[in-house]
């Protein structure tokens, strides 16, 4: 009897290791990916599946998929019938100045129905010139606000984008909210409690359930953006925390970037918020209005502005595209003179990687500025394995050592600038819901590029010589740590 129950286990393990294998080969699109989960369930099968079935498997693309291509179609329609498309306006406008870019913006008007529009934007650097612009955008809101946020803490920033939230609702204002139900998990009981109580509409993008938790938590809504009166919106890398406010002492320097806009673009932001709102909770399915999406152009240019023309991009696990890693592609290919990246979590896939490259042969000033120090050993470990190729192709890295720097900004050719919540990683590329602005303009170009060399000021410049004379065994360490690169 003894014997019988070893052979039928042996018999059932096997047989859920050949399941699993043949499940991998046929749902794991990535070639990184299928190699790393073979490996994994061939050398330590045990946790190799485990970890396949915790982490690989993108559920919610296949159950969200069809309900979302409905709902981005009805967009999509509504868009092209009742709201006008000014993009081949703007290029014959911009003339020869953009001739170089039109190609950018007619590959992301193709790829996501991303409109061209003309907004003004200011440039927000760290939480001290954010989260005061904030507030007071808040604080005059009159119909509705929108907010989609990654992190969200219980500290000051919080209880007071929080207490502004509560009193609009008093108002009349609706106000809707999608956190991240992992990243922001700390703040269920509190204030997502009180914003409930007080009549704010808040849900997670992805709920976590004990029985679900393992699977979902791969997929995490990483974007941190508002839209007031569907005119002014923001967008960055900042979330809402004391620390990436300065003027708030937590101990370390945080260097980011956000950026406020008004104008049409607010109305495209709003098109991806409504379609993650519309998939993440069934009590209200919000549709196309006039109230929601009401044609309009800027009216003034007002201080510390610039006039841009701007798109946006938007990717995540329910759309068919890898279309944040497409339009990174797509800018650094096309430049021509200068590139400049800022990143935090630089694991870039081949395509990436080949475009830096490509650029820095062309004889493109190309320039990427990362963190001396991550906030994950592994992480950026696993970064630092990539030095190697970029600094023998003539790329030039930075690392920023006066804080950490979280920063999701590029600059090309002193025209293109591009703002958002995107790491330049697996993760932002395929995982995570992500957005992120593309500016085209000389003088906002021009303000960007001077940020990052003023960022450049705290950095210390890693050359080829520095990287040759690193021991074989820090070499060793960024070698292996890549190899997780893509479960990071």
């Amino acid at each position: 009897m003894n014997s019988i129950l070893i052979y039928l286990a042996i018999f059932i393990y096997l047989f859920a290791i050949v399941y699993t294998i043949i499940k991998i080969l046929l749902s794991t699109p990535s070639t990184s990916k299928t190699l790393g989960y073979l490996l994994l369930v061939i050398i330590i099968p045990l946790f190799g599946m485990i970890f396949y079935y915790a982490f690989g498997q993108n559920l919610r693309h296949r159950r969200s998929l069809s309900k979302t291509r409905v709902i981005q179609a009805e967009f999509d329609k509504n868009y092209k019938t009742k709201l006008i498309d000014r993009t081949q306006t703007y290029l014959e406008e911009s003339g020869d100045d953009f001739d170089q870019m039109s190609e950018l913006v007619r590959f992301l008007h193709k790829v996501g129905n991303e409109y061209l529009s003309k907004n003004t934007i200011k440039l927000l650097i760290n939480g001290e010139e954010k989260f005061p612009d904030v507030l007071k955008e808040l604080n005059k809101a009159s119909k509705t606000i929108h907010m989609e946020y990654y992190d969200w803490e219980n500290d000051t920033r919080g209880n007071q984008i929080k207490d502004i939230l509560l009193n609009k609702v008093k108002e009349g204002v609706i106000v809707r909210v999608i956190y991240d139900d992992y990243a922001s998990r700390k703040i269920k009981p509190n204030i997502i409690k009180e914003l409930k109580g007080g009549g704010v509409l808040v849900f997670p993008q992805i709920k976590i359930q004990l029985a679900a938790f393992a699977n979902r938590v791969n997929h995490r809504d990483h974007r941190k953006l508002i839209i007031i009166d569907s005119y002014t919106a923001f967008i960055g890398g900042i979330n809402i925390s004391d620390r990436y406010d300065n003027s708030i002492p937590t101990g370390l320097f945080w260097r980011d970037t956000h950026a406020r806009f008004r104008g049409p673009i607010a109305l495209n932001i709003q098109r991806h918020f409504i379609i993650s709102w519309n998939a993440c909770q069934e009590e209200e399915n919000l549709s196309f209005s006039e109230v929601l999406f009401q044609d309009s152009i800027i009216d003034q240019k007002e201080q510390d502005t610039t006039t841009v023309l701007s798109q946006v991009c938007a990717g995540g696990p329910i759309y068919l595209n890898s279309n944040i890693m497409m339009t990174y592609f797509r800018v650094f290919t096309m430049a021509r003179d200068k590139l400049y990246v800022t990143n935090p979590y630089f694991i870039p896939n081949e395509s990436i990687i080949n475009a830096l490259k490509e650029a820095a042969f062309s004889g493109v000033d190309v320039r990427v500025l990362v963190p001396e120090k991550s906030d994950s050993a592994i992480v950026g470990a696993a970064s630092r394995y990539y030095f190697e190729d970029l600094l023998y192709s003539g790329v030039r890295i930075f690392l920023y050592k006066k804080g950490f720097v979280h920063a999701k900004t590029v600059t090309s050719d002193g025209i293109v600038s591009v703002i958002g919540t995107a790491n330049m990683d697996i993760r932002s590329f395929d995982l995570n819901f992500e957005i992120m602005s593309v500016n085209y303009s000389r003088e906002f170009a021009n303000r960007m590029e001077q940020m990052f060399f003023n960022d450049l000021e705290d950095c210390d410049e890693l050359t080829l010589e520095m990287w040759d004379n690193l021991s074989v065994f820090k070499k060793l360490w960024y070698s292996f740590a890549r190899l997780m690169s893509a479960f990071l």
